[in-house]
């Protein structure tokens, strides 16, 4: 795959200027996010971070030496917003959803009480017990993905410019008219109803694919009253058959059906996803599978994946299509409807084939 490793370098220029709230986005929350600063215990002072998630009514904040969330947790806290402040309180054996980043790291120490606050861009806390000591923490803002707004090279095939949908068909009825929906920002945004009633339409591109690079960019809705599949799913399906996922997974593991992973197939080699509100990219190399002049199978399909600009899978095999089907050595480019208002733009492919 080295054509692919060579356009993943020229892709990855960092930004040099400041993007707007337009073209970044912002989060619709003021606690969400990383927070990163030190926890100082008698004379001993360490490095700290926190990932802030929003569920319904409450937050989860969870500490860690290290801003991996498969790290393990120094402590959970369920977080409530009380004049003003968000007052963070050990979650101990709070119910929490099943793929949260603190249920794999168990409840709060019990040699410890811990407490703390978060007002502004500031969290501060106090712990007692065995140990005595403190934390601080400020807010870290997120980076745009280095290929954000990334222009498509020349020979590339534009599948959306934010202007029409020429590229793109119902997966479901090909003749229907697309209901998705180009906003005033020139995004395209996934539309499940139609005359009022529920009505999920996939789209898939009316041309066919081998292999390819495609770039992507999208944005989650921020739902925190949703947890788990619920939050802003949806997914790139290539050749109809192979499914990178798209979530709101931030602050979590990164499981087989988390943001970015190959749905049920295999998780990524780390989170790099964000929360919703902020536009993220995919950068994804695919070589479709490889067949014999009889039609049998010689080679699976391969795959190497950039969310945000971060390597989260490098030419891995995907052995099997993600939700069942023959497999095909070209097929269509596939947006999913999961009944989510999640958006796009900026989508073409570079064929390789």
């Amino acid at each position: 795959m080295n054509q692919i490793r060579t356009g993943a370098l020229l892709l990855g220029l960092f930004l040099t200027r400041v993007l707007s709230a337009a073209e970044f986005g912002t989060i619709p929350d003021a606690y969400t996010g990383n927070w990163a600063g030190t926890l100082q215990s008698g004379a001993r002072e360490q490095p700290v971070h926190a990932a802030v998630i929003a569920y319904k009514n409450r937050y989860e904040i969870t500490l860690r030496a290290d801003p991996d969330p498969r790290k393990a947790a120094i402590v959970v806290f369920n977080g409530i917003v009380q004049s003003g402040e968000l007052v963070l309180a050990p979650a101990g054996n709070l119910d929490r959803p099943q793929s949260s980043a603190g249920q794999e790291s168990g409840p709060a120490p019990v040699a410890r009480q811990w407490q703390g606050r978060v007002k502004g861009d500031v969290m501060i806390g106090t712990f007692a017990g065995s140990e005595v000591g403190s934390f601080s923490l400020k807010k870290v803002p997120f980076q745009p993905s280095s290929t954000l707004g990334a222009k498509a090279p020349a020979g590339a095939v534009l599948l959306f410019d934010g202007t029409h949908l020429n590229a793109w068909e119902s997966k479901q009825a090909p003749g229907d008219a697309i209901q998705w929906l180009i906003t005033g920002a020139g995004a395209l945004a996934v539309g499940s109803q139609r005359e009022g009633k529920k009505n999920k339409q996939d789209l898939r591109t009316k041309d066919n694919f081998g292999d390819y690079r495609l770039h992507l960019e999208f944005k989650l809705a921020h739902k925190p009253e949703a947890t788990g599949q619920g939050r802003s799913n949806s997914g790139i399906i290539h050749l109809g058959l192979y499914e990178t996922q798209i979530l709101d997974s931030f602050g979590l593991h990164g499981r087989d059906n988390e943001c970015g992973a190959i749905y049920k197939l295999r998780e990524p080699d780390r989170n790099a996803g964000y929360p919703g509100g902020l536009w993220q990219t995919y950068d994804i190399e695919f070589k479709a599978p490889r067949f014999s002049a009889e039609g049998s199978k010689t080679a699976d399909a391969r795959t190497s994946v950039r969310l945000n600009g971060i390597l989260i899978h490098d030419d891995v095999t995907v052995p099997k299509p993600t939700a069942g089907g023959k497999e095909t050595a070209r097929g269509p480019i596939v947006l999913q409807d999961h009944g989510n208002p999640v958006q796009f733009r900026n989508i073409w492919v570079v064929k390789l084939d």
